[in-house]
């Protein structure tokens, strides 16, 4: 028995020698998953681009700003008007805004008075790092204020000896300026020479009346995804992972199952041509990829609440470049593929990359450089922004003049590689 289970072993072995594609795929994947697991999937960005834009120009605004620029997670440009820095948080050209308004003060009574905060949402894991890191610095430099603050009021009010009345001298408008009118006419009232007892007494009261913790909090506005939702976000992805999943993946087996029945070359003696039988063998795949695209489009508008606030004809436009290709990879996998096996690992092999490094869900920013190159390689992650800012921007995706030169550029290569290598293989 053994000796059976051995030669079974044995042969095994030498076909998996003999199909170097599968034994490279065995090799490959692990590792592949490997590396971008433990590097690429991290959901903590580590640099926030930082917009400050100061109508204050003040010495607490100031301070503030020194404070954020001190951190080393913020890459911070200032911007003389907020309507500059909302465009190039539109654009995606920055996470967050902070802006401080002309009645700016770091202990507000009103929203006026208040530090302005805004993130993009339509950039999940980028908006709640924003906030997070936002959040924690502003605390501490409003624990710093309230500590220097209490500090002031006890050195003030015990040590001046002078006998002029507090409610006169120049330390009592330095001790009151941050108080509320009526706890300063009660106490303005009740003032005039008092002893280290009464002082110390006061001082304590003073403290108590410090503003209240949620005046110190910034008006935070969360844009384009208010309520973070992960759905506002996946949708927009989804459409391009379907379109790339759908196209790559049936391409890719529907011309390989032709090989392994023999039909193909039934096909290739028939009076068709090449071209005629590529372009015969693709738009049955277009047209289910145009299918599925609109569902899930349909789908994520209508029952996901999912807003779609761009220009539907040029989005729809961009969309057939991706699909184009999508169409080009899937083929190209074709030619290169002895059977259904090898196509669909070979498939799997550059579609699991594109689901961890396209940005549709690990943010790339979060990626180090030696992985993130590999990114730029794939035509779903130039998709993927430019679907995100017609959902949920409102981006006309011509903006993104870059990343359509990078569609049209893949589009090409894979046709043409692709169309070149099946004509060949029916040679």
């Amino acid at each position: 028995m053994w000796q059976r289970i051995q030669a079974v072993v044995g042969k095994e072995f030498i076909q998996l020698r003999r199909d170097r594609r599968t034994l490279a795929m065995m090799v490959m994947l692990p590792v592949l998953w490997l590396v971008a697991f433990g590097y690429a999937v991290n959901f903590d960005v580590e640099t926030i681009r930082v917009v400050i834009v100061d109508k204050a120009a003040s010495a607490e605004s100031s301070a503030v700003i020194d404070q954020v620029k001190e951190e080393e997670d913020f890459k911070v440009v200032e911007e003389s008007e907020l309507d500059d820095g909302k465009n190039r948080l539109k654009l995606g050209e920055t996470d967050v805004i902070i802006a401080f308004p002309k009645q700016y003060k770091q202990f507000a009574r009103n929203k006026q008075e208040r530090l302005q905060v805004q993130v993009d949402g339509s950039r999940l894991f980028q908006a709640q790092s924003a906030l997070r890191k936002i959040n924690g610095l502003l605390a501490d430099v409003q624990q710093s204020n309230m500590k220097k603050m209490q500090q002031d009021i006890r050195e003030k009010l015990t040590t001046n000896s002078s006998g002029t009345k507090w409610s006169e001298s120049p330390q009592w408008k330095a001790i009151t300026k941050n108080l509320p009118p009526e706890k300063v006419a009660q106490l303005q009232s009740g003032f005039g020479k008092l002893s280290a007892e009464q002082m110390k007494k006061v001082a304590k009261e003073m403290e108590q009346s410090l503003p209240n913790t949620d005046d110190l909090q910034p008006a935070v506005d969360v844009l384009y995804n208010p309520d973070l939702k992960s759905v506002s976000f996946m949708i927009p992805g989804l459409v391009g992972l379907v379109l790339i999943f759908i196209t790559t993946l049936m391409t890719a087996m529907g011309v390989v199952r032709e090989k392994e029945r023999g039909t193909l070359e039934q096909l290739i003696v028939s009076p068709l041509g090449s071209f005629e039988l590529l372009l015969g063998k693709l738009i049955p795949y277009c047209l289910i990829a145009v299918f599925d695209f609109l569902l899930v489009f349909a789908v994520g508008v209508w029952f996901f609440d999912v807003p779609f606030r761009g220009d539907l004809l040029p989005f729809l436009g961009v969309s057939c470049l991706f699909l184009l290709a999508s169409l080009g990879i899937g083929l190209l996998i074709s030619t290169v593929s002895q059977n259904q096996q090898q196509a669909m690992q070979l498939a799997i092999l550059t579609l699991v990359p594109q689901f961890i490094l396209s940005g549709f869900v690990f943010p790339l920013e979060a990626m180090p450089w030696g992985i993130r190159w590999l990114s730029y390689l794939m035509p779903l992650t130039y998709y993927i922004p430019i679907s995100r800012g017609s959902f949920l921007k409102g981006v006309s995706p011509l903006t993104d003049e870059w990343g359509i030169i990078a569609l049209a550029i893949a589009a090409v290569l894979f046709l043409v590689l692709a169309t070149a290598r099946f004509r060949r293989s029916l040679g």
